[in-house]
């Protein structure tokens, strides 16, 4: 039996994820990790967008409202003493790289996304995105690019990233929906 085509793009997508992760473990890329980080974002983006039609301009609304939302956040977690992400070139305390990944990661997410929603489909992406992100941070962490301060945890990386997902897919199906 087939996958259906968006499980199989969320495969594809995670064994993507894997293979980043396995270069930020092995190897110490210092400021390139950002760079890699943002290039298979504007990649990614690349790829979905060859076909994106009329979808286009959703797309990138919900990329440019997962860059403030994110730019928000940022900033809100390091004034509150949670994180800080330290990087060459920073917007407020945000990394222009992750900006960038924001954006056009973002706007290559709503493009692969199914047309219509599925909750069991939108539940996987949810957790596969969580589980990357604060990996993600976990990695960066050991790249000496990312800091947890006070309390802050991976599973609080976690948690926080599944309620963006949520919120995003919540974005996606019904504010810049098609």
């Amino acid at each position: 039996m087939a996958l259906p085509q968006e499980s199989a793009k969320l495969i594809m997508l995670s064994g993507y994820f894997v293979f980043l992760a396995a270069i930020l473990y092995f190897f110490s890329l210092g400021q390139l990790s950002w760079i890699l980080l943002a290039a298979s974002a504007i990649g990614w983006f690349a790829i979905e967008s060859r076909s994106a039609g009329k979808r286009l301009g959703n797309a990138l609304k919900l990329g440019a409202f997962l860059l403030v939302f994110d730019f928000i956040f940022e900033n809100a977690g390091w004034l509150l003493g949670l994180w800080e992400a330290k990087s060459a070139v920073a917007v407020g305390v945000v990394p222009l790289e992750v900006m960038a990944i924001a954006f056009f990661g973002g706007a290559a997410w709503a493009l692969y996304l199914p047309k219509r929603f599925s909750l069991a489909h939108s539940l996987a992406d949810a957790l596969v995105f969580a589980f990357f992100g604060a990996l993600g941070e976990w990695l960066l962490i050991r790249q000496g690019l990312f800091s947890y301060d006070l309390w802050w945890t991976s599973a609080h990386a976690f948690v926080s990233y599944l309620i963006a997902w949520g919120a995003l897919h919540f974005m996606r199906y019904k504010v810049f929906r098609e």
